[in-house]
């Protein structure tokens, strides 16, 4: 019984791995089939090569702990133990070289976020999937949050759909029809929201200190919570080879 329930929770443990890895490849995907063929080395184009790779690695880490799930070979689950823990030690790693190099990754998201600021334009049927995501993200992320471009709302000013003095209708604190046209980016616009999204990211995180922390430690723990599974299994098994 206590085998079946180990087995459950790593299957579980595993297909949640299978989705994130679904996800980010889907995410680098819809980028890099439009703009891969014109490959120029940009933050973006970085940026969606290492979400395709790193979701390979979730899906196939996700399929070998299905697999693992249902093997009756208690030295594969011990190597997939030991594979989890070389990735949680590799994420522990990374978090550290995060916190030391804070200032260059943020210029790295900032630059990489005006790059898809580019491909932001109005509804049109001949949209590619890319762009259609690119706009629903930003007017979502501006909607939600009452911010404007990335820093403020005169970055539009740097984008081809904002050069006629245009900007997303996501960015006028009351939404109506034309709100975002006839924009001066010379002057103060107090119809727009004034706050730039990343500002606006980062004040909504140390509000809500707890819950990043609380979200983060989850993720670690749900990994450290398979290997102790693959372990827990790989015993239970390896004990009913010495019985028989």
């Amino acid at each position: 019984m206590m085998r079946c329930l180990v087995r459950l929770l790593l299957a579980l443990q595993s297909s949640c791995s299978v989705l994130a890895g679904v996800c980010l490849v889907t995410a680098g995907g819809l980028y890099g089939a439009e703009r891969f063929g014109d490959w120029d080395g940009s933050e973006l184009d970085v940026g969606a090569a290492i979400s395709i790779g790193l979701g390979g690695v979730l899906f196939l880490l996700g399929l070998l702990g299905l697999l693992t799930s249902c093997s009756r070979s208690y030295s594969w689950s011990y190597c997939f133990s030991i594979i989890l823990l070389v990735i949680v030690i590799l994420q522990c790693l990374a978090g550290v070289l995060v916190i030391f190099f804070r200032n260059e990754i943020e210029k790295l998201v900032d630059k990489s976020l005006r790059q898809s600021m580019r491909s932001y334009n109005l509804p049109d049927p001949s949209d590619s999937p890319y762009q259609v995501t690119v706009r629903n993200t930003w007017d979502g992320i501006q909607n939600i949050l009452g911010c404007c471009g990335v820093m403020a709302f005169t970055d539009w000013s740097d984008t081809e759909f904002g050069t006629p003095g245009l900007v997303p209708e996501s960015c006028c604190k009351e939404v109506v029809a034309g709100c975002g046209s006839d924009i001066d980016f010379g002057v103060d616009n107090p119809d727009l929201h004034q706050t730039g999204c990343v500002m606006a990211v980062q004040g909504e995180m140390a509000e809500n200190i707890e819950m990043v922390v609380a979200v983060i430690a989850g993720l670690l723990a749900v990994q450290v919570l398979g290997v102790c599974l693959s372990c827990c299994l790989a015993r239970s098994v390896q004990v009913e080879h010495c019985d028989l």
